[in-house]
């Protein structure tokens, strides 16, 4: 059980990551799924912008994406300076004991079922030899929900506490300020284990053949993100949308529960904070993006905004 306790922890550290800040850029971009802001032409270039109005101090929201790259890691001194000069950090969700310990009891199925008999023994088959290469054995895997496992395969490998959110929490908590999150795991779970079990071994099937592909896909969104443009970034992710019934249908869900339900909730739990003021916000960067990103709703909600970087 050592081996296993183990394994699912590292998994779900893995998944978290994903929930973390970019779940919904890497689903749209594992399942190919064409974005409902495509057409948007509005907040297509800029990570980070000041936010003023109210009377209250200028706030900063940053649009992160979740590598640990150390071309991402580094921030910008621009977005340094705004972070020092805060009073507090919003993000999406943390990486704290509890979350994780939430999570994992999440990810796991809890009715005597395996994900084998409920995905089918080839398509376990094809995530198990993935899952082996990624140090999760095949009894492990076997506990998990398919939308877990569909996770675990859209983030590339490496450690989810470098990646520039973790880093950005680490260097708030160093300096004494307040951390404030966006969104519970719950809230964020809810958005895949809200699909039907069908629907979650869509996403399973895509993860799977799309597995090879995303170094290089991610690699792309990297280059558009240090070139802070929101616009490329979204068309990457519109690449090889299938228009199969099935995927239109799974489009609609996806830009409707992953970017759009989320961003406003996003944007109106982030007023408190933009209210206080010197606030420094980090949400995905896709979530920054189009006449429906939390950009625009702040604009709607009377806020002034003008781009830093």
């Amino acid at each position: 059980m050592g081996q296993l306790a183990e394994s699912i922890m590292r998994a779900t550290l893995a998944a978290i990551a994903v929930l973390r800040i970019h779940a919904a850029a890497l689903l749209v971009l594992a399942l190919g799924l064409a974005s409902a802001q495509a057409g948007a032409q509005r907040f297509e270039q800029g990570l980070l912008w000041r936010v003023e109005g109210g009377g209250a101090a200028a706030s900063h929201v940053f649009g992160t994406i979740h590598v640990d790259d150390p071309r991402v890691t580094e921030l910008p001194p621009d977005a340094a300076r705004a972070l020092e000069g805060s009073r507090s950090l919003t993000v999406e969700l943390s990486l704290d004991p509890a979350n994780v310990l939430a999570l994992a009891s999440r990810m796991v199925l809890q009715d005597g079922r395996d994900l084998a008999g409920i995905v089918g023994p080839e398509l376990f088959g094809k995530t198990a030899v993935i899952t082996a290469r990624l140090g999760l054995p095949e009894q492990v895997l076997r506990l998990f929900k398919p939308w877990a496992a569909a996770l675990m395969l859209m983030m590339p490998q490496q450690n989810p506490e470098n990646v520039l959110d973790f880093a950005l929490v680490r260097a708030a908590t160093e300096r004494g300020k307040p951390m404030y999150e966006l969104e519970s795991v719950s809230e964020q779970v809810d958005v895949f284990e809200g699909m039907s079990e069908p629907d979650q071994v869509v996403l399973l099937k895509h993860a799977v053949a799309d597995f090879e592909r995303m170094p290089r896909t991610i690699d792309r969104l990297v280059k558009a993100y240090l070139a802070r443009d929101l616009a490329a970034m979204s068309s990457i992710s519109q690449e090889g949308s299938n228009d199969s019934a099935e995927m239109r249908r799974l489009n609609d869900l996806f830009v409707q529960r992953v970017l759009d339900a989320r961003n406003v909730r996003m944007a109106d739990r982030m007023q408190a904070r933009l209210k206080e003021g010197g606030a420094f916000v980090a949400v995905g960067a896709l979530h920054l993006y189009g006449s429906r990103g939390v950009l625009a709703l702040l604009v709607q909600r009377g806020w002034r905004l003008t781009r830093v970087y």
